[in-house]
């Protein structure tokens, strides 16, 4: 799907709580080893263009918080869950500044930052469209988006945009949206000018049911309009 009808606050809620519960049984060192294995290469490879005081914007950072390796003095760190995070590893969280908030209305000043980084999040918000819109107000003029999503099939991504409509309580244990890369190409495409589109890993699924990540690195399009 391009373009999602959004879910409901209750099931938005419900899928947040799944995400506290899977977090309550995993190891914070090992998640962070993986993450940096995963994706700080190619986060270091743009953040390595910024200056010293840049200012970055992590959304859905979870309790790993991974753009804290990356050199730059000013960090903010978004997910609505940051509360129960630094409650769940007391002191084990990176520095910076926390906001425990959802990112379809953030709480800083147009063109505050100069890189927005949004790993595996967008499918678990409450409206991925009013984030992307947030994200675009957010950026600087020359700043860029880096965002990964898991995609799926045309077909998985239709049955399961069906399913959160008519059958919900099918959908309890996913996230509230399923894209496909044709639809979050198109997504983004509505807000952003995408100028790399980085495959991470070979599809995986059954057939019919293609998934694999990918990770996107976006620009705002030449006279975008950021408030």
């Amino acid at each position: 799907m391009s373009k999602h009808r959004a879910v409901s606050r209750a099931r938005w809620q419900l899928a947040q709580r799944s995400a506290l519960d899977a977090w309550k049984g995993k190891n914070l060192a090992e998640e962070r080893r993986a993450a940096e294995k995963k994706y700080l290469p190619l986060l270091r490879r743009y953040a390595n263009t910024l200056p010293e005081d840049a200012h970055i914007l992590e959304i859905g950072c979870g309790a790993v918080c991974l753009t804290q390796k990356l050199p730059q003095k000013y960090k903010t760190y978004l997910d609505p869950l940051i509360d129960d995070f630094r409650r769940m590893f007391p002191g084990e969280l990176a520095d910076g500044e926390y906001l425990s908030e959802s990112g379809e209305e953030i709480r800083k000043q147009s063109r505050s930052f100069d890189l927005i980084v949004c790993l595996n999040s967008l499918s678990y918000t409450l409206n991925p469209e009013l984030v992307m819109n947030e994200i675009k107000r957010l950026l600087k003029p020359d700043g860029r988006l880096i965002l990964s999503i898991r995609t799926h099939s045309g077909l998985e991504a239709r049955l399961h945009y069906l399913a959160e409509r008519w059958l919900p309580w099918l959908c309890r244990s996913t996230c509230p949206y399923f894209y496909s890369l044709t639809g979050i190409r198109n997504s983004l495409k509505r807000h952003f000018r995408i100028i790399e589109d980085i495959p991470l890993g070979k599809p995986a699924g059954l057939p019919g049911f293609r998934r694999e990540e990918h990770l996107f690195i976006c620009s705002l399009k030449t006279g975008a309009a950021t408030g």
